[in-house]
Order: C-alpha cells, then structure tokens, then sequence
C-alpha cells in the first residue's frame, strides 16, 4: 500500500492573521513494508504531516495517493482509507473510551461491521501481539499504567488489519524500560505482520536500532532523507535544528576528532565495540 505525497503543502488558520505553514512542499514516496523513523523537533510538521496520510487533514496544496488513488476524489473512500492507515496518538487515552481493556480493541472491527466471532478473533490476536494478557481483558483501560495503555491503543489499532501502523510519539513519558518494551513491541509487529510501520519521535536515540529508513523534519520542510547511517553522518546540522544523533555515535565522531581513525557509520554499541576492537588489533 504505497503512499504518495506529492508537493503536499498546509496552513493553519489560512487567510487570517494566524495563519502559519505547516508544511511546505513536501514530496515524499512511503513503500510497502518499510519501518521508517519520522524524526523532528517539536512544531517541525511531522504530526501535521502524518495527519495527511489518512485523511483527517487536508492539503492546502497538493495532492496525497494511496494505493495510486488521490485521496481527494469526491469518491474516495476516508472510512476504508482510515482502517488500512492505522494512527495511534500520542496521548492514549485521547483513543479508549469503554469500560473495559476488551470492549475497547473490540470497538474497530465491530465498526467495521465484522461477525462477532471475527471482532474476538482479531482483538485477542491483537492483544497477546503487544504482550497484554487475559488478567486485563476485563480491566477498565483508564486503571493500566502508561505503558499498557499505549498497548492497549496500538491493539486497538491493530485489530483494524492496517496496511500502516502510525505511531506519534509512543514513548513519550515513559521510563527506560517502558520506553525499551514499547519499540521492542513495534519492531516485533513490523516484522511478524510485514506491515509499514512509520514511528513519529523527537528523539534519533528511540529510533536508531529500529527503523531502516529516517526522515527528518524542521520547520515544515523534509531535510534528510536516507538510512540511519547516513543520516547521523549530520551531526553538526542536526544539533543546529536540535536533534542530537545518538549517544554511541556522537562518542564515535568525539573519538575521530581526536585522532583516532574511527569510521562514521557506527550506531549501535555492539557495532562500535567492534570497531574499537579491531582498531586495537590492528594498532
């Protein structure tokens, strides 16, 4: 399920005195399959951005394809095009509303007009695929901590069958561990249901062993594209925009500068012990 956007631009409040651009000019082609890293500080467009890709904003300009369809025809259809382009906020209890952990992943397919037999099928899978067990089932989703309440809102939208999973910010205000389940998670459903999966964060630190490709956003506009390793090649540019590459790279490149012939590509520790390792013997 291929997504295009194309020359995709967005104001608010657009002919008033508070008008601001949200987005200017963004082209972009998102792929079947891909686990992207949608990466900005805060107010650099990225959640206008997402909102665009199942339809809950419209361009002010510009044109948005899914499937090679624009999603602006009169006839398209926005009720099929928000079950297959799944997005959970940032703040999950803006998406559970019923009484209990099963009601609410229930709620999607039911909607979807599903055999009750089906709705069950598809929210138990859900639930067990982010690790919520049949003691919270009957639990209300407003008494669960704030990591369970994220699970809870992904099951939600992963009983919908999406084609793409958004997820805006779903650390946020977690701890360490919470935050380390959490993407271990997301990585797990990307790779067992090959879905795209497109993680919205203002951290490269969450994203860097995760994602195959980053996106970096400032000030409305897309200023890097490409895998991990070539992106965090920026480093100087990205701590003018705010964004600091991760810790392991940044001790990499603090190393080059002072002489020692480390290589630039280095973003996990294993990686980096590697080359420190090899650097050693090769002395």
């Amino acid at each position: 399920m291929p997504i295009i956007l194309d020359h995709v631009s967005y104001e608010y409040a657009g002919g008033t005195a508070m008008a601001k651009q949200a987005l200017k000019d963004i082209n972009l082609v998102i792929n079947d399959g891909e686990f992207i890293g949608l990466i900005g500080h805060t107010g650099s467009g990225k959640s206008t951005l997402i909102q665009h890709l199942n339809g809950l904003i419209k361009a002010s300009s510009g044109t948005v394809y899914v499937n090679g369809e624009d999603i602006y025809d009169k006839d398209y259809s926005m009720k099929g095009l928000r079950s297959k382009v799944g997005l959970v906020f940032q703040y999950p209890e803006h998406q559970l509303f019923e009484t209990t952990v099963l009601k609410d992943v229930e709620f999607g397919p039911k909607n979807l007009g599903l055999p009750q037999l089906e709705v069950q099928y598809r929210s138990f899978e859900a639930l067990k695929q982010v690790g919520i067990g049949e003691d919270l089932l009957d639990v209300s989703p407003f008494d669960l901590s704030g990591g369970q309440k994220r699970r809870v809102a992904i099951a939600g939208v992963l009983a919908m069958q999406p084609e793409v999973l958004i997820l805006d910010e779903p650390t946020a205000g977690l701890d360490p561990k919470g935050r380390d389940e959490i993407l271990d998670q997301i990585a797990k459903i990307h790779k067992e249901r090959g879905i795209t999966v497109i993680l919205v964060s203002h951290s490269m630190e969450d994203v860097a062993n995760y994602v195959q490709r980053i996106i970096v956003m400032n000030d409305g506009e897309v200023v890097l594209d490409n895998v991990p390793k070539h992106v965090f090649r920026y480093a100087k540019e990205l701590d003018s925009i705010g964004l600091a590459v991760p810790q392991v790279t940044a001790v990499m490149n603090a190393l080059r500068e002072a002489g020692i012939p480390t290589g630039m590509d280095a973003t996990t520790v294993e990686e980096a012990k590697n080359e420190l390792v090899q650097l050693y013997r090769n002395r």
